[in-house]
């Protein structure tokens, strides 16, 4: 390979590390807030933080393991099909096209165990986010176009500890090891096909509470610190180029009040600190109201929730096209005779167009919008 294209990764590696892995999904700019579990997918994400029934908890407010009875397991599985079209209106690039595409399954598998009247441990493996995208026309279509595929993956290993305070409070912890790795496909079908290729754990934690006001109300509040992550992005030709990327630290507020003995209403807020990653970025802020209404063996769940922006149209690029979001879900929920609960939900998330003003010199920041830009979740859930 000669030097010119030689240094042409170079020089895509240093872009790289300025925007890939802000967020856990380049093209797509997804962040997950659906656990792979019906009630998580049902709600549009608004259940978790007061989540108290069952070991998925461990993901997303450890407090919420103190009401487990005995012991509880949650293993379910959510498939996301991606679609994200990209039409570019730059000057003397009008029109040039790319649709980028990924299906993907990602996992949910917990666990908690009471030890005493006041003690609950628990464990977890579940996708905090993370994606691959595959576009038929480069990341942002047209001849300047040099990724083919860019494919993110996060993986979060979570250890917890729940403590029952009182009969109204409950406090929780989480230790968290968390797994990332970025691979990026270059100049496929050419002579100068590469690849660019990262991984790297880094350590977490979160801490949780729960605060019951009464038999019909509670509320939860999370902390998760994030994660710092150092990358040596390889490739077949370079040496690798350390690359420091931040997942961001987040705050989640939620209530659940149980109206009456069918209807349950759920309403959450959160911030996630995008602003510490760089200066072109604005910390987001998002909120959600779900309904659960208790049938005799059916539980039936609906929600919605959104996100604001983190990034203006001058400073979006088609690696990281983080836009507002807003997600919209179904659930049900099937208790069995022998007491396991199967779940089954439906979500749809529209990542906004994504709109970006930017320089035609600039091969990841051309003029353009996103006219279709939108996630489909499945999720099957079963817990016992």
């Amino acid at each position: 390979m000669n030097y010119a294209t030689k240094k042409l990764l170079l020089s895509i590696t240093i872009v790289l590390g300025s925007s890939t892995m802000v967020a856990n999904v380049s093209a797509a700019g997804l962040s997950l807030s659906q656990l792979a579990t019906a009630e998580s997918i049902g709600t549009a994400g608004v259940a978790n933080v007061t989540n108290n029934r069952d070991a998925s908890a461990v993901m997303a407010n450890p407090a919420g393991l103190s009401r487990i009875s005995n012991s509880s397991i949650m293993i379910g599985v959510q498939y996301l099909d991606v679609e994200s079209d990209f039409t570019g209106n730059s000057a003397g690039r009008p029109h040039e096209e790319t649709t980028g595409e990924a299906g993907q399954f990602t996992p949910n598998l917990s666990y908690g165990k009471r030890l005493d009247d006041r003690w609950v441990v628990g464990m977890g493996l579940h996708a905090p986010g993370g994606l691959g995208l595959s576009y038929d026309n480069g990341v942002a279509g047209g001849p300047l176009n040099i990724i083919n595929d860019n494919n993110i993956a996060i993986v979060n290993l979570t250890t917890s500890l729940a403590y029952q305070v009182n009969d109204s409070w409950s406090l929780g912890a989480s230790m968290i090891a968390q797994y990332a790795e970025v691979a990026i496909d270059l100049f496929q079908d050419t002579d100068k096909a590469n690849s660019l290729v990262g991984e790297n754990w880094a350590p977490s934690f979160a801490l949780g509470a729960m605060y019951h006001l009464s038999q019909n109300t509670h509320f939860g509040v999370t902390y998760n610190y994030g994660a710092k992550h150092n990358l040596d992005l390889r490739s077949q030709v370079l040496s690798p180029q350390a690359i420091d990327v931040n997942w961001p630290q987040s705050v989640d507020v939620g209530v659940a009040h149980q109206l009456n003995a069918a209807v349950t209403l759920m309403v959450s807020g959160h911030w996630q600190q995008w602003s510490e990653y760089d200066e072109r970025y604005s910390d987001t802020w998002g909120g959600g109201v779900a309904l659960s209404y208790q049938l005799t063996t059916w539980t039936l769940q609906a929600g919605v929730s959104m996100d604001s922006s983190p990034l203006t149209a001058e400073n979006r690029d088609v690696l990281l096209p983080l836009d507002k979001q807003w997600r919209a879900g179904i659930g049900a929920v099937k208790r069995l005779k022998t007491g396991n609960e199967l779940g089954f939900a439906y979500q749809y998330n529209s990542l906004g167009d994504g709109e970006i003003t930017g320089n035609a010199l600039n091969p990841i920041q051309p003029s353009g919008y996103y006219s279709n830009n939108r996630v489909h979740f499945v999720g099957l859930s079963l817990s016992f």
